[in-house]
Parts: structure tokens; sequence; C-alpha cells
């Protein structure tokens, strides 16, 4: 009998047919472990992207109240380095603009230019160019009355920085976005423009050829004969600490099952000479989702199963209950 990795069903069955050889269906293997990752990448989607750009927000927001204000407060805990790098780095300007005197702001500025904070800051560039502008486009010098207008443009210069790395981030998450689920493809689905579009995002997203990688190794395990198969153990490289429980309860299954999930290759002594499939194919699923989408010829019961039975090349047996509910629902038509 072929189920899914209910225990409760399990126990069941052992319980009324206690010789019943009990094979762990492979579609649901699959299923199990896809969507586990499927949660793990959100919740790195989650963590490393939506967070990060609410962070980018915030600090934005701080600046401005900071500027209408006038005085100093409070800010969060920042949790991610360049975030607190920006902050600190506009926590230096606002105290540098804080001296009415020119020649000492000027100095001050180019000091901070130089010092290895800024150097360590990916918004340097963006920032530096902006700020050279604020030279170019008007006759402004370090005086009194300059001195205000760099001020403001100082600071617009701060918060233009974040913002294109703000979007940076947000490009980033797109790819992210883009490749999720072509990571949890199996190879033998993926059509040519699945495999470019996931070459071209691991070269954005390099982390998460880890993933890519063992995802493949497992789907291969189906296509193996049992002596060059493999323990189930190499999941265990999916998972970190801060992983999500679905997947570490879903590879834990998995490794505990496998023997069962591979039944499919194993006959017992009285069955030997008989053939044996695996349970739910997945190229099987594809040819009947398409056969449901088109339908022809089917429109009786009879060419339903002549057409399913040629394309699966297997026999076809229509529960009795499907053929009542079948006739029940022609009768109402």
């Amino acid at each position: 009998m072929t189920i899914d990795f209910s225990t409760q069903l399990e126990s069941a069955i052992h319980k009324v047919f206690p010789n019943i050889m009990v094979q762990k269906c492979v579609f649901h293997s699959v299923h199990l472990l896809t969507k586990a990752l499927l949660k793990e990448l959100n919740r790195i989607k989650r963590k490393r992207f939506s967070e990060n750009i609410e962070e980018w927000n915030n600090i934005r927001k701080c600046s401005r109240i900071l500027e209408k204000q006038g005085e100093s407060f409070t800010l969060l805990k920042l949790q991610y380095h360049e975030q607190e790098l920006a902050w600190n780095i506009y926590m230096h300007l606002w105290s540098i603009f804080s001296s009415n005197n020119p020649q000492k702001v000027k100095k001050e500025l180019e000091s901070l230019f130089l010092t290895r904070l800024f150097m360590d800051w990916h918004g340097k560039g963006i920032f530096l160019k902006k700020y050279s502008n604020i030279f170019l486009n008007r006759a402004i010098k370090f005086s009194e009355k300059g001195l205000k207008y760099i001020k403001i443009e100082c600071f617009r210069a701060w918060r233009g920085a974040i913002l294109q790395l703000r979007r940076e981030e947000e490009e980033y998450k797109r790819y992210f976005n883009d490749i999720k689920y072509l990571i949890l493809m199996n190879p033998l689905n993926m059509k040519s423009y699945h495999k470019n579009t996931l070459k071209l995002c691991l070269k954005k997203v390099p982390w998460l050829r880890n993933y890519r990688s063992l995802i493949v190794k497992f789907y291969y395990q189906f296509r193996q004969p049992p002596e060059k198969r493999v323990s189930f153990k190499f999941l265990s490289g999916l998972i970190a600490n801060q992983s999500h429980e679905r997947l570490k309860a879903a590879v834990n299954t998995l490794i505990q099952n496998q023997e069962k999930i591979f039944y499919f290759q194993q006959l017992p002594d009285p069955y030997a000479s008989k053939k044996t499939i695996r349970i739910v194919n997945e190229s099987s699923n594809r040819t009947i989702q398409r056969l449901f989408f088109t339908q022809h010829g089917m429109r009786t019961l009879e060419n339903m199963r002549m057409r399913l039975s040629r394309k699966l090349n297997c026999p076809i047996i229509v529960s009795p209950t499907v053929i009542e509910q079948y006739y029940e629902s022609s009768n109402i038509n």
C-alpha cells in the first residue's frame, strides 16, 4: 500500500493489515521537501531582503525627523551592518554641520571623507558625486551664506546614496523571486529557457547554488539503481540553526523513511516475477494535467478511460463511486 507520511494513517493500516508492505509515495516525498524549502526561501527573503529594505526606509525617516526637530533622539538598534554604517556617517555629518564656522566645516568634511568609516561605506561613490555637484551647478563656496545650502545638499546627497542602496536591494530581491521556484524544479522538467534563466540568476545570487546542487542530487536519487543510491543524509546540508522548522522536520522525515520511499525498487519474493512501476510518476501527472485542460475526445466516460490508458500506457481502473458521481452529474445537467 502506498501512502503519504502520515504516522496515524500508517499505524491504522498496520492495525488492519498487519502483514502489508507500506510504501511512502514518491510524489509526496518530493512535495514534502519542496514545500518545506519554499518556506525556508520565503523566510530568507523576509529576513535578508524585506527587513533589510524596511531598515533603509527607517533610517531615511529618522534623518527627516532629526532635521525637522533639530535635536537628537535615540534610534532603535539596527540589525544590518550597511545601515548602521550609513547612520554613523549621517551622525558625523550632523555633528559637523552643528558648527557655524565654514572653514571648520570644510576641514571636518574633508577629514570624514578620508576615514575608514567612510571608505568602507558602499554608498560613498554616489554621495561624493552628488557632493561635487553642489559646487559645480552653482557658484557655492564655504561661506556663512553658502553653508546653509551646503548643509541641506549634503543631507540630500546622503539620502540619495541610501535610496540607491535600497533600490539595489529591491533589484536583488526581484532576482531572488525569479529564481526561487526554479531552484526547486526537477531538472527533467526544465526547458531550455528555465535553465538559461536559472544560470543567469545564480550569477546574481550565488549563495543559492548550494540549495540547487542538493535539490538536484535529491531528484537524481530516484533515477539511480539501488546499489548506487546514497543516503538522504546529504539533505542535512540544507539546514542551519536558524532554518525554518518545517524544513528541519521534512529533512528528518525523509532520512527516516528513505527505505520505505524506495520500496518500489524492491519486490517481496511472492511478487518477484511481476513488474512494478514508481507510484505517482511526475511525468504521468503532467500528461493527465494536459489532458484535463484540453479534454479532447473525453465526452464520455469510456472515451476518457481509453485516452488515459493510451497516454499512460497502462490499464485504468475507475472507482465505482466516481462512476456514480459521473452519472448523477450527467442526469442533473
